[in-house]
């Protein structure tokens, strides 16, 4: 029957109603305040305020959540993010607002920031507390580490800026290098290099705006002043530790950072691209005991002309063979650690393949090795070792979807914030947001938690007759707090599975196959890809 609302009459209808009635009971707000606690903030700030003069301050819970807010649901600016909440029951009830309460000014938080916040790096202590938490329940893995680097773009003009000249930026591991490349001439009988001088200052585009902001370029087209963002997660996509750079700052100069933060997890694999592919960064990597995983580089140089490899290095004798099996000689050891290989010009001049290996106009190969090269070669043997691939694989699953999320959905593509302290805040609370996010899925959602693989057997295999056509695609484990048989025997455990009779099927199966062993645990394993596995821990 067709019927027509007054809509006029609806709006001026009067009733009784609790705030927390209009919110849903599923809400994501109440989600979040059932799993975080944030009365720690209390402790960070409470000696910025005064305990007897002056009005009563605003909560600083209050001041923390509204950051929040903007963050989690991707709002633009903080303006439009207190607009938001007049009109939204659900964040007044997340912040403890009545409806008749008066929501503060947008310009507070940035007082409060500047006033009370920054200097205690509350922000930073958000990420870190949310951390903490998820350690404490089991949910990361941190054997295998990825790590990346984003450019977030600064809120800068590009055509405001001024020329300056600025010292470089040491290389990552360079006293070492120095005293290393001393005695690599030592024992080839040269003379000791003097003390290096501090490094030439080079003249660099300072943003008249944002001078902490650096000129980052990519390509021919895209030249803006930006952020260098290090984030480093494990495979479960929790972010673990971030750095903030300059847009010019080179990944493997970010790289010691970054490490410094991540050193306590005890990582067995790091999982970088290219751009931390360097001599020091893998002799580093490799002297700490971990395993570093980076990808396959395409060699340099010229077209259709020979490339590195085609020139074999002899270990024993220290030397190169060319295409030619000519001996190309040790000469010196350069200042930045690079050994210098030189042909016979004599030989070279009547080489037939003189045309596509130099243009040297005293018909003289170079060929030049770094002192840390068997670094790299031992990354190149790890590259080729069995599941490396695969490991490498998961950067897309893993960091470049934390990255991908929090730029589409959570403003990190660009940034309002100027200055490079409000620039960690601002990565450090949207990673916190993703881990929040992530955690109150796993906490609310579902009852079971990730755990190392490493700990524990798959049964997959003794279950082999009985669950053979099943499509097992990811080895991702979560389990509950202690399971033991008779919760699997009575069915109690929940099913994630959109495939029923299978995990039917193998839930019977494990009651057969267990039965004998009940002081043991039994975990069930529901993760993301909506499939489900089971394990057997010992």
């Amino acid at each position: 029957m067709f019927h027509k609302e007054n809509p006029e009459y609806n709006r001026r209808q009067v009733g009784f109603y609790t705030l927390d009635e209009l919110v849903p009971k599923d809400h994501f707000l109440r989600k979040v305040e059932e799993t975080i606690d944030f009365s720690f903030i209390y402790d960070l700030v409470e000696d910025s305020y005064s305990s007897d003069n002056g009005r009563p301050s605003l909560d600083p819970v209050l001041l923390v959540k509204i950051p929040l807010i903007q963050c989690f649901y991707g709002i633009r600016s903080m303006r439009q993010t207190i607009k938001d909440i007049e009109v939204n029951t659900a964040y007044r009830w997340f912040l403890g607002l009545s409806l008749n309460d008066k929501v503060p000014h947008f310009t507070t938080y940035g007082k409060n920031y500047s006033r009370r916040f920054q200097n205690k790096e509350v922000l930073a202590h958000i990420f870190s507390h949310v951390l903490h938490q998820v350690l404490e329940v089991g949910l990361i893995d941190p054997s295998e580490i990825f790590i990346d680097g984003t450019h977030i773009k600064a809120a800068a003009n590009n055509h405001k800026y001024k020329t300056v000249v600025i010292d470089q930026k040491a290389k990552f591991m360079s006293e070492q290098l120095e005293i290393e490349i001393n005695l690599d001439r030592r024992k080839h009988a040269k003379k000791l290099l003097k003390p290096a001088k501090k490094s030439e200052a080079k003249p660099k585009k300072q943003s008249t705006t944002d001078p902490d902001s650096g000129w980052f370029h990519k390509g021919e087209h895209k030249e803006v002043f930006a952020y260098n963002a290090q984030v480093a997660c494990d495979k479960h996509g929790w972010a673990l530790a971030y750095t903030v750079e300059a847009g010019n700052i080179h990944d493997s100069q970010a790289f010691s950072a970054l490490f410094v933060k991540l050193e306590p997890f005890s990582p067995e694999f790091i999982i970088a691209d290219s751009g931390y592919k360097t001599p020091s960064i893998a002799k580093f990597l490799l002297e700490k005991g971990i395993t570093p995983v980076f990808p396959y580089t395409r060699p340099r140089g010229k077209k259709d002309f020979l490339r590195p490899k085609d020139f074999v290095y002899d270990e024993h004798f220290d030397c190169y063979l060319c295409p030619e099996n000519k001996v190309l000689t040790y000469r010196t050891t350069t200042r930045e650690g690079y050994r210098e290989y030189k042909s016979n010009p004599k030989i070279c001049k009547t080489c037939p393949l003189l045309a596509i290996c130099t243009e040297s106009r005293q018909h003289q190969k170079v060929v030049v090795r770094h002192i840390w090269k068997d670094a790299l070669e031992v990354c190149e043997d790890i590259r080729h070792q069995s599941g490396m691939k695969e490991r490498y694989q998961h950067r897309k699953e893993t960091i470049e979807r934390l990255f991908g999320t929090a730029k589409e959905y959570h403003n990190l593509r660009y940034t309002r914030e100027k200055g490079k302290s409000k620039m960690e805040d601002k990565v450090g609370l949207t990673l916190a947001c993703l881990n929040i996010k992530k955690l109150v899925k796993m906490m609310t959602g579902k009852t079971y938690n990730f755990t190392p693989i490493s700990q524990y057997y798959w049964i997959i295999g003794e279950l082999g007759k009985n669950i053979k056509k099943t499509n097992i695609k990811n080895d991702v484990c979560l389990h509950s707090e202690v399971v033991t048989f008779m919760s699997l025997l009575f069915y109690r455990l929940p099913i994630y599975n959109k495939n029923h009779s299978f995990a039917q099927k193998a839930k019977n199966t494990l009651r057969r196959k267990v039965c004998s062993k009940t002081q043991n645990r039994i975990y069930w394993l529901p993760f993301s890809s909506e499939w489900a596995s089971l394990i057997y821990l010992e």
